[in-house]
Formats: structure tokens, sequence, C-alpha cells
């Protein structure tokens, strides 16, 4: 099955790639050949930049042991240029400006000055030059922003008024310096925005803005979110605006590298930043606002394009143009000159992260289309991806909430485990605590010793245990309804204990344990996270985890019941986990094999996913369960009455498929289910063994939300059958379909229980999770991409 859905996600994977060409269209050779550095620098070729041959001229030095104590004191010290042109033999000679290590918390503006280097020394930490302004932050009116940009009507700062360094002129050098701006800093997740500014306009906040020609940066760092760096022409002067950035980290998370000037970036760090925008809120690296006469843009060229973590999949662009001036719906092709830029960009020769998608539309809406916009790729290569050190997205459901799932992503070397078998295993395990990385490149099977001999009924089995004599001491017909006690009940449960010694194999906190190859996981055991928290389990398989000793329960259901010990995964009391991209199932020894005793087969599988016992925070994902019957209980019993306020748990993009019930089955918890695909099959229909009972059990003083689910069952199940009402009442249900339909679960529920008293409002909305698919897109996506796959898409 692994192999086949393997097989389908590269063929989904080819099909898309054809539609992907249009949204990140490649240049030819040929055509690459025309955009190299040289093209976009047109004749100027800066050097490198080397501070060993330098001597200041001003020392900037917050305590006071240098020329200056503040950078604009010493901006404020250079020469104009036109003075320094007209002045004595040396005059226009370029002036540098030594910054010391320090925060220098000011706003900066140089405009019209002699050409000139500032830089830290390469030797000691960067200096950082910080200011918090941003584009809505209001300003009094009269009161111009700086000599840089003026704007004296203005009631707020904007956009350019907002950068932390503003540099106005030729020849500028920067070197060795950190440039922030922190006006955004303290938003999260769409949260905590300052006076005027939002998701929808007025957070731009620039932390360099550059105008003017032949602008040289190295080694530098600009941190901001949106509009980090902004490279412009000066409105009034004619000519080329060249800027050139080597072996620099640029920083931010929405349109964060943006302007109309000739950009060459070569080598360094681009990183789209995770933390600020809304859940759902995607990014933009690139912003060009080229003229449409202009043939050059923006050039990226050997750069590594990277996310924070936290960041999802896919969730940024490469960028989009900046119609600049233009508003939404309105730009056209035959505007005149000047009215209608068309940005121009090139990424190549680069690594690309998995975080970045295709470029987006335009800031005027207007949507991406190859032959008219001039955004493109070349020979451009995925970055490596260490799957171990990826932490949970920050908006990916309920345990990204109250600090994020982390798991051992930040393992020192020494402790990131390569394991082959059970004693490396636990070997690792023995780290306790401290961030872990395990990679499992072996299915471990649990139920066997030391010697790799593999362990049955006999082994575990207590000598006074007797099953037949159980059987016959606890037959209803003799022993009644009363639970079984006495020698047999106590030779069973030893042997129950002397099984699960072995068994059942415990993780603890701070452990991202990952499955490297096809077999990766657990067979023949249980995988028990208690009182536990922050783990990571990705790529693997959980299968067959059998009771050889299920214990009689004769008030169970109408003629009692044999119940097992072991899930495949349990989680109890377990705190911020993240499940993805594993695949559970009973193994080999399906549930019809099982015998009859007592009237009742005997259970000796229990749940695939169990989440119970005040476990809360926990994300499953991208998961595949199949061939089972109770598949996952959120809410161990209508008794836990302490789980009530936890049990928050969302399951988004799994596939239940030949599964019988429990997809969930929720008491208590906050669930929210959305974008899953619900597989099934009736007895009639050839469900054999896993013959469909029902998908989602709304249980005592649950609250579930769920959105856009899709069911796909044989058409003699009945869509009131999708959802059962097991004494709960909070349900609301919106966008699923059945079998191409859409569909209600909550008027489902009211048709089938006219008399219960339902409610549509569960107490609480979603407010972590990306973006929501539409039913009709959930089957393929699911299909293609869920279960233990996950090194191989």
């Amino acid at each position: 099955m692994r192999r086949a859905a393997l097989a389908l996600c590269l063929l989904t994977t080819a099909l898309s790639t054809q539609a992907q060409a249009l949204l990140r269209p490649q240049l030819t050779a040929e055509q690459a050949a025309r955009h190299q550095a040289a093209d976009y620098l047109q004749g100027w070729q800066p050097q490198p930049l080397d501070p060993s041959a330098w001597r200041p001229d001003w020392i900037v030095a917050a305590d006071g042991s240098g020329t200056h104590r503040t950078v604009q004191a010493a901006l404020d010290a250079l020469p104009a240029a036109e003075a320094a042109k007209a002045g004595a033999a040396g005059e226009g000679r370029r002036r540098y400006i030594l910054v010391k290590p320090g925060v220098y918390r000011e706003p900066l503006c140089a405009r019209g000055k002699a050409p000139f280097t500032l830089y830290g020394d390469p030797t000691a930490p960067r200096p950082t030059l910080v200011e918090g302004r941003y584009s809505a932050q209001p300003k009094p009116v009269g009161q111009a922003v700086n000599a840089c940009v003026g704007a004296a009507e203005a009631a707020s700062y904007g956009t350019a008024g907002s950068a932390s360094v503003a540099l106005i002129g030729e020849g500028i050098q920067l070197l060795h310096l950190r440039i922030v701006n922190d006006a955004m800093d303290g938003v999260r997740l769409g949260q905590g925005y300052p006076p005027g500014a939002g998701e929808r306009g007025g957070a731009q906040a620039v932390a360099l803005l550059l105008q003017g020609d032949r602008h040289q940066l190295q080694q530098l760092e600009l941190l901001g979110h949106q509009d980090t760096f902004c490279v412009a022409r000066e409105a009034q002067r004619p000519g080329p605006a060249r800027v050139h950035v080597r072996d620099s980290l640029i920083a931010g998370d929405v349109d964060f590298i943006f302007g109309n000037a000739s950009l060459v970036i070569e080598g360094g760090t681009v990183l789209s930043r995770a933390g600020r925008r809304a859940p759902g809120e995607p990014g933009h690296v690139l912003a060009p606002s080229t003229l449409t006469s202009e043939p050059y843009g923006f050039l990226l060229s050997g750069v590594r394009m990277r996310a924070e973590p936290g960041l999802r999949d896919g969730s940024a662009s490469l960028g989009r143009a900046w119609d600049q001036g233009v508003k939404p719906g309105s730009w056209r092709a035959d505007l005149p000159e000047g009215t209608r830029p068309n940005g121009q960009a090139l990424i190549r020769d680069s690594e690309l992260g998995p975080h970045l998608g295709p470029w987006a539309a335009s800031t005027a809406r207007r949507p991406f289309e190859a032959g008219v916009n001039r955004l493109s790729e070349f020979n451009n290569r995925a970055a490596p991806r260490d799957w171990g050190r990826e932490r949970l997205a920050l908006d990916d459901g309920w345990a990204a909430a109250e600090g994020g799932t982390t798991g051992g992503s930040a393992a020192a070397p020494e402790d990131v485990y390569e394991v082959h078998n059970r004693a490396e295993l636990e070997r690792a395990l023995a780290a306790g605590s401290r961030p872990k990385i395990i990679r499992l490149h072996r299915r471990i099977d649990l139920s066997r010793d030391a010697q790799d001999r593999p362990l049955g009924y006999e082994d575990y089995r207590d000598p006074d245990f007797d099953f037949q004599a159980y059987v016959q001491t606890f037959d209803p017909a003799r022993w009644g309804r009363r639970p079984p006690e006495g020698p047999l009940e106590e030779a069973r449960k030893r042997s129950v204990r002397r099984q699960a010694e072995r068994v059942v194999l415990r993780l603890p906190s701070n452990t991202t344990l990952i499955g490297v190859g096809p077999e990766a996981g657990f067979i023949n055991g249980m995988v028990l996270l208690e009182r536990v928290q922050n783990l990571i389990l990705r790529g693997l398989h959980f299968a067959d985890a059998y009771d050889f000793f299920p214990a009689w329960d004769p008030n169970d259901n109408a003629a009692g019941e044999w119940n097992s010990e072991y899930d495949t995964l349990s989680l109890r009391g377990a705190r911020h986990v993240w499940i993805d991209h594993c695949s559970f199932d009973d193994g080999p020894r399906v549930d019809g094999q099982a015998r009859v005793a007592l009237g009742r087969p005997l259970q000796h599988h229990d749940g695939l996913l169990d989440i119970t016992q005040q476990s809360d925070l926990v994300t499953v994902s991208w998961n595949r369960f199949s061939r089972h019957d109770k598949t996952t209980l959120v809410g161990g019993s209508d008794a836990h009455r302490q789980d009530e306020g936890r049990l928050r748990v969302t399951f988004h993009h799994n596939l239940w498929e030949a599964v019988k019930e429990r997809t969930p089955r929720v008491r208590y918890g906050q669930v929210h289910l959305y974008n899953n695909l619900f597989v099934g099959r009736s007895a009639a229909a050839g469900g054999g063994d896993y013959a469909y009972g029902y998908s989602i059990g709304v249980g005592l003083r649950s609250r579930i939300v769920s959105e856009a689910n899709v069911f796909e069952t044989s058409s003699d199940i009945p869509s009131r059958q999708l959802v059962r009402l097991l004494k709960g009442q909070g349900l609301r249900d919106s966008g699923s379909a059945h079998n191409g339909r859409p569909i209600d679960l909550l008027a489902l529920l009211r048709e089938a229980h006219p008399e219960a008293a339902l409610i549509e409002e569960p107490g609480w909305s979603p407010l972590l999770r990306g973006p929501l698919d539409p039913a009709e897109a959930v089957a393929q996506r699911v299909r293609a991409g869920a279960g233990a796959i996950i090194q191989s898409n």
C-alpha cells in the first residue's frame, strides 16, 4: 500500500508539474545567458569590499570612545556631494565611517553626500542600527519625516518614512552591519498590531531604503517583516539605479525585497520569517516594480532561500509584481509608459526551500501570466531538507497553540541518532527529556527478545493461566455479569504485565521520531506517550498492536465483549504532539481471523490512535488509517470528567479507509476536523472484515468543528450514517460532501434525532489552520499525500 501511495503521489506530482510550469516559468539556457549579473549592472563591476585597506575618517561609539556617539552625527559630518566635487583636490574622495559594536536606536538619513562607506569591524560583532517606525504610525502634520523623505503634510510616516536607515545618493557602501526595523516584532499570528496597522495594510516597516546608483552591500543583516529592503530610483534623477548585494542575510515575510531599481543579490540567504501573519495569510518574497521599458529588475544568483522554523510548505510565493501606483483591477498592457510597471525578476542557480510556492498575482490583483509577467527561474534546486529539524508550522492546528510543538528540533549533534534496531533505539531514548532526533531506518518488532527471537502467547503466558479454564469459569451462564475475579483473572493480569513489559515502548519528552526509508515503524506492540510533552512523530508505520490476553467484560454492550489493552499509538496525558505522515493498520492478523469465545469474537486490537486521559494540544495531519475496527478515541470514558477543557485536537488531510468506526469518536474535546477523506463500504458492497459502521462519533460534552470533509462510500450507505450521536450536543459543519453531494452533518443528526437538543455553536472557533481546500479538491490531495511517505514526497 505504501508503494501504491508513493506511486500515486509521484504521478500526481508529474501531472501538476505541467500546471506549475505556467506559474513558475523557466528560462532556457539561451535566455539565461542574457540574464547575468553583468547585464543587470550595465557596465559597473563592483569589487569585493576589503576593510583591511581602509582608515576610518570618523568612528562611532556609544560609549564616547570615538569621534561621535551616534551614527546620524557621523553621517551629518559628511560633506555634500556637490561641495566635495567643487572643493580642493582630494575633497571628492570616499569617506569611511567605522561603527563600533553596540545597538544604535535612531532613524538614520543621508542624502546627497559625498561617496561614503559605513561599516563595522568584520572581526567584531555587527553593530545594530535599529528603529521601529511603520507606515500607518501617526506623525505631526507639518513635520518632515527627515531630510531624505520629507512628507511634511502627511499624517503618518508612510512606507518610505518608516525606514530605519534611508540613504540617497551615489556610490554608498555598507559592510558588516545589522539593520533592523522591529516595529512588528510584537505581532504574533495576526494579533497585537500597533494602531492603524493590520493584515490589510499599514504594517509596512522598512529596514533599509536605498535610492540612487552604484550602491554596494556586503555581509549585512537586514531584518524586518513587511517591506524590509527597498531599492528605488530617485524620482528626479535620470539614468541607471544599480544595487549590488553580496553574502548577506535579508529577512522578512511580505514583499520584503521591493522597488524599481536594478538589484543583483549574489550569495547569502533570503529568509522568509514566520509568526507575524494571521493563519492562512500568505507571504511574498520579491516585489519588483521595474518600468516596462527597463529589461532588468531583480536578479538573485546563488542564493539560499530559507524559512524560519514554523513556516508551512508552500506558504510563501517567490514573489509578485508590485504594480506601483496602479489601483487593483486597473493595470492594462496598453497603458502609457510610466503608469504600468511590470516587475522583472529572475532567480537562478539558487537553493529554494519547501516554504516557497509559485509566483503570485500582482499587487493590483492581476493574475500571474507567464507571457505577460516577467518573473522567472533558471537552474534552481530544492534545498536539502532536514526533516528532523523541522517544527510544526505556527498555524497548524491545536498543537501550534500555547508555544507550539518543536519536538527534538533543537537537539545537539550528539543527540541525533541513526537507529536500525531496538537496542539502538533504547540507547537513544536513554537521553531522557533532552531534545533528541531519532531517525528510524527499519521496522522494529516490539515482540522480540534481546536475541531477536519472536515472542508469542506461550512466552508471555503466566503458568497459572489457562484460557479454556478461564472461559469455562467466567461463562455468564455460571458466573453471571459480575466482573471476573479470582486466581484465573489474576493469572491473566500477570500475563498481560509480562507482555506489556516487552511490547510497550515509551517515548520521553522533547523527541522527534522520524521514519527514514519505506519500512520504518513499529509492529507487534504499542508506542506510548504518557505524561510527556513536545513530541513529533513523522513518516512511521504502526501495525498490529496484538494483545494475547484480552479482558472479558460481561457488562460491555448487551452480551459482553473482549477488550484489548494495546493501541498502536496511545497518548495518555500527553501535550503538544504532532503526528504527521504516518500509516496505521492491523497488520497481517486481521480481526476476521479472531476466534469466538463466550459468544463474542476476541478483540486482539484496540485503537490505532487513541488520545485520552487529559491529553491536549495535538495535531494529526496527513496520516492513513486502514483495516481496523475501533480506530481513534478522543476521550476514553464518559466518566473522565477531568478531560473537560483539554483534548484539543486537530485532524486534517487524513485518510480513513476500510475502517469500521471512530474516526474519531469524541468525548469532551474541542476537535477540529478539516479536509479529511473517509472511505468505506458496507458488508453488502464488499466491506468484508471492516464493513463501514460510522465515521464521526459525537460523544458526551464534545465540541466538534467540521470543515470541508469528504466521504466516499458505497451507494447503499445513507448520509445519516456518517455521523453518530453518542450523548453529545455540539457540532458545526460546513463545506462537506458525501459521494459528490453537499451535506451538513448537523442537519443529518437533527433529522435522525429530532428529540435531541443539538447546538450548532460549539463555543469555540478554530484560529490555527492552514488554507482550507474546497471539498472537490480533497480526495485527490489526500490520496496523493497521506501516509508514511514523508521522505519521498
